[in-house]
């Protein structure tokens, strides 16, 4: 089996179950959603992704059958790099990947909601075509991925130049933000 990137065949599997089966929990119903990284729940589960700068996190969830997950895309896209592997690290990517793993949880992709946070402008220079930022890309790049699947943003806490830890409980939708200027956001 030929693996599509740099690194062993072993280290892929690892990486591969780490990402299906394990990940960290902080506390019970509380998982955490590490960078390049991207995970699902249900009920009570509170997903938690700390310091998005440029990164975005996109929360998407079906309310009524209490099924959600989050997504900590670092880049816009994955063709500009040539190397897909995670797919989690870019959001042209992630969010079909995420789509994809809440339909498998038995959401019901015409109650699909999502919500954005980040893509700050953490640094004073621009990417390689000089258009914009990453984070002003990876917010253009992922409004353009919800809205080719037909999910809907319901909120939005985007842009600005302060790093978020983001909250997302599972079973209401609530998403709170805390900011490293340590003001506290509820969307």
């Amino acid at each position: 089996m030929d693996v599509p990137h740099k690194l062993s065949g072993e280290r892929v599997w690892i990486c591969i179950l780490w990402q299906l089966y394990g990940g960290e929990r902080e506390s019970m119903g509380q998982i955490i959603v590490g960078m390049a990284d991207m995970k699902t729940g249900i009920g009570d589960d509170e997903l938690v992704t700390y310091a998005l700068g440029s990164c975005v996190g996109i929360c998407i969830y079906d309310e009524s059958r209490q099924i959600g997950g989050m997504l900590h895309a670092m880049l816009p896209q994955a063709t500009n790099e040539g190397i897909i592997f995670p797919f989690n690290r870019y959001v042209d990517s992630g969010i079909p990947q995420l789509y994809k793993a809440l339909c498998r949880r038995g959401a019901d992709t015409n109650r699909l909601k999502a919500k954005i946070i980040g893509g700050a402008k953490m640094f004073d220079f621009a990417m390689h075509n000089g258009n914009a930022d990453i984070g002003t890309s990876n917010i253009r790049e992922t409004k353009f991925q919800l809205m080719k699947l037909g999910i809907p943003i319901v909120s939005e806490m985007v842009g600005g130049d302060v790093g978020r830890t983001v909250y997302f409980s599972v079973d209401t939708g609530i998403v709170k933000v805390r900011t490293t200027t340590n003001q506290e956001f509820t969307i």
